[in-house]
């Protein structure tokens, strides 16, 4: 569903961008790991019922001047792609080898020998008492509800992608580890995130130890995590529905018609639906198309994987989703879950299997005390290489305001401060910059985009895409020299949509009237909302519109060594999930951090099979509140959330490139009964 946002300052200028929609080798010393090593970094007018913005939520040039000094020293040729309008691609055979020539990164286990399992054993009676986990031990971790793409500090609640990441390899290597029990929750996360997940569950099946899944409340993206363990059971009164996925997108034209409210909307590229929601009461065919094709993308994933993992037929899962099954007796019988039992039964079965006496409890670890386990003290860090970790995840802004969060959304001042810090040091053989991000100002995007060309000039920089880079967080990563992204991620998104709010028939009905004094022709351009433009303002709205998508396209179209009118044909504000971006040359290669650090070995000449450690420079230092309370206290969150709102709000002047808001049930969180609160509720959560 299309969120949406009436309230608005008057410094916003008038024309925004949006999206349309939301190593281990075998061989010598030990495994060839990429683990992030910790590192933490140094440290309004009022609002008128005036403009419009459309606002993100997903529950996703200005002309080059080509200087020497950042310009690529490869072009790429991709062949011509021919879409036959249903998100199908042909044309496609040179982006198989395009991609077949970078490394894949795959995962490959190995034993330590005697003499690295004694320096493990070192290093483990050595260590601090708070980071001691007991032999035999059973990590558990309860997948819940949002999981960031930040490193969280030791004193921040939720989960952490990269936390979660880094414990799968670390209790794969740990002799003190037994395996894996693995709590699957309502998930509230796109399906990048997710697809990270999973490959870690299935690379820590190569250890040899068992992965046991339960999952109390199911549907598609927990039991597409939860069939990828050896096991997974229910409770007999589990929620469970597998009935398929919808993407819904809801329309206010009739409502703001009611209330005497004119949006007045220009739109550049025939894909961009940011707008329709206030414009018109029906959905697009354009925008239908591009939904469906993405939906369609989606499913197919879904059911490809699923009846890979489960050893069925693709047919027989999609007759199983559309037989509309509820009865969990039924999953069992069908082979679906391995059996039917409450969470003391599995543990139980766990010390049975680990051969422990009934009266003795499991020995077990959580996700949180096991996160602070160091990754040196298993033998998976200190080597001399280093790559360089840039975190950009939230929306984008230039700077960061009175009331925002340290740590929270891409500001540009401080992700430009850590490129800069990654360019001057010799330490950092190569850079990857890590992008979760619909996007946000135009600006800050663009002087981020300058400052890792300019990195990527001294040395090598992949761009990794986690659930979204779409807008202006594509515009991010096409400055990095290789960009990665999984496959279900939601990318590209390049177009324009501008505009403002009529409110003279509004005004006139409450009795309210406003005038306006101006100097200057175009003066009221976007001061004045009583009235509707006229022909000449409509005019200089519509060219400024045109103009900022030439510059927004063409330097997409630069950046990726690609001819303009090829570039016209994959942006038009469509959004694409990586497979298909990749195959359009959007995107170079399909995979997650640890193919982006497979490339970045290859590009900065690192041997695959030498162990890197992986340098994060964006973990946000924990702030006051959270040392306080750990975030534990509802009125403190909600009292963070209301600033962050107001600062956003307060802040967001000039151009915004920005994906919309269309939300996918049950893929980014559940539909809410009442649309316009779910469009409040999915604004507040993307912030």
């Amino acid at each position: 569903m299309s969120k949406l946002l009436l309230l608005q300052t008057p410094h916003f200028t008038s024309v925004h961008l949006r999206t349309t929609i939301s190593s281990i080798l075998s061989k010598s010393p030990p495994p060839t790991l990429c683990i992030p090593r910790r590192s933490i970094p140094l440290p309004s007018p009022p609002l008128s019922l005036s403009y419009f913005q459309l606002l993100p939520s997903f529950s996703t040039k200005a002309f080059d001047t080509r200087n020497d000094d950042v310009v690529a020293s490869e072009e790429k040729d991709k062949d011509e792609v021919v879409d036959d309008g249903n998100g199908k691609l042909g044309g496609s055979e040179h982006n198989k080898e395009d991609e077949e020539k970078y490394p894949t990164g795959e995962f490959q286990f190995r034993e330590y020998g005697l003499w690295e399992s004694f320096l493990v054993k070192c290093r483990m009676l050595f260590a601090l008492p708070w980071k001691r986990v007991r032999k035999g031990s059973v990590l558990t971790m309860k997948l819940r509800g949002q999981i960031t793409d930040q490193l969280k500090s030791r004193f921040s609640s939720g989960l952490s992608l990269p936390q979660i990441c880094e414990n799968f390899v670390k209790a794969a290597y740990d002799p003190r580890i037994s395996g894996i029990y693995l709590h699957i929750d309502r998930l509230n996360c796109g399906w990048g995130k997710v697809e990270e997940i999973r490959r870690h569950i299935l690379d820590f099946k190569k250890s040899g130890k068992f992965i046991v899944g339960y999952a109390p409340a199911c549907g598609e993206k927990e039991y597409y995590l939860g069939c990828a363990c050896e096991e997974l059971y229910f409770p007999p009164s589990a929620y469970f529905a597998l009935y398929g996925l919808t993407v819904e997108a809801s329309f206010l034209g009739g409502v703001l018609e009611k209330v005497g409210v004119e949006p007045q909307v220009q739109r550049i590229g025939k894909y961009k639906s940011a707008g329709d929601q206030l414009t018109r009461k029906s959905i697009s065919e354009e925008n239908r198309e591009m939904l469906t094709a993405l939906l369609e993308n989606i499913y197919s994933n879904w059911l490809d994987k699923v009846s890979a993992a489960k050893g069925k037929k693709k047919e027989d899962l999609e007759s199983f989703v559309n037989e509309g099954v509820y009865q969990i007796d039924k999953l069992k019988e069908d082979g679906w879950i391995t059996d039917i039992k409450y969470d003391d039964e599995v543990m139980s079965m766990l010390r049975e299997r680990l051969k422990l006496p009934k009266d003795k409890n499991l020995p077990m670890v959580d996700y949180k005390k096991y996160s602070g386990v160091n990754t040196r003290t298993l033998g998976l860090a200190g080597s001399k290489d280093q790559i360089a970790v840039i975190r950009a995840s939230g929306s984008i802004s230039r700077t960061r305001g009175p009331f925002s969060m340290r740590g929270s959304g891409v500001v540009a001042e401080e992700i430009i401060e850590k490129i800069r810090k990654a360019r001057e040091s010799k330490k950092f053989k190569a850079v990857i910059l890590r992008i979760d991000s619909p996007g946000g100002d135009a600006l800050a995007s663009d002087l981020m985009w300058r400052e890792i060309r300019l990195l990527a000039n001294s040395k090598p920089v992949i761009a990794s895409m986690a659930d979204v880079a779409a807008s202006g967080g594509y515009y991010m990563a096409m400055g990095a020299a290789t960009i990665v992204a999984e496959n279900l991620t939601l990318t590209g998104s390049i177009g324009v949509v501008t505009g403002k709010f009529n409110l003279g028939k509004l005004y006139e009905k409450i009795g309210f009237n406003k005038e306006i004094i101006s100097r200057g022709r175009y003066a009221e351009l976007t001061a004045a909302e009583q009235r509707p433009f006229r022909p000449d303002e409509a005019e200089l709205f519509a060219q400024s519109a045109q103009n900022a998508y030439r510059q927004f396209r063409d330097k997409a179209a630069f950046s990726r060594s690609m001819p303009v009118d090829k570039m016209e044909e994959v942006a038009q504000g469509r959004v694409w999930t990586g497979n298909d971006a990749a195959s359009r040359g959007l995107v170079d290669a399909i995979g997650g951090l640890s193919r982006a650090v497979a490339i970045a070995k290859q590009k900065a000449n690192i041997p695959q099979d030498k162990q890197v450690d992986l340098i994060e420079l964006t973990r946000p230092s924990p702030s006051l509140p959270e040392i306080l309370t750990g975030i534990g206290n509802t009125l403190v969150g909600a009292d963070r959330m209301l600033k962050q709102l107001i600062d956003d709000l307060s802040l967001s002047d000039g151009i915004q490139l920005r994906m919309d808001g269309i939300m996918f049930e049950k893929l980014d969180g559940s539909a809410s009964s009442n649309p316009i609160l779910t469009m409040i509720k999915d604004y507040l959560s993307s912030l």
